[in-house]
């Protein structure tokens, strides 16, 4: 027999640890772009190439975005699942 042992506080904790990242990633985007906006001494051939490759960053940070999103709601999902399937179960062996 096979047994599956489901930490529901866990997968809350994984699920709030997924969403924190994206925050945490967004926060320190915007703390770069406004460190480089206060660089009004910079060349602009240097603030171009700053531009260009943020512009790649940003398309690379909206797809990891979209991943950890995704990934959190699947925990999500899967806890919610697990607590049905678990209800379920116990209704099995009720009077």
């Amino acid at each position: 027999m096979t047994y599956v042992k489901v930490n529901y506080a866990g997968m809350q904790a994984a699920h709030d640890a997924l969403v924190s990242t994206w925050g945490r990633i967004e926060g320190h985007l915007a703390e770069l772009d406004t460190a480089v906006a206060a660089t009004g001494s910079m060349k602009a051939e240097t603030l171009q190439a700053y531009y260009l490759l943020k512009s790649k960053w940003d398309l690379s940070a909206a797809d990891r975005q979209i991943a950890l999103q995704a990934l959190a709601a699947a925990v999500a999902d899967a806890g919610l699942r697990y607590q049905e399937t678990d209800r379920q179960a116990a209704l099995m062996f009720s009077l």
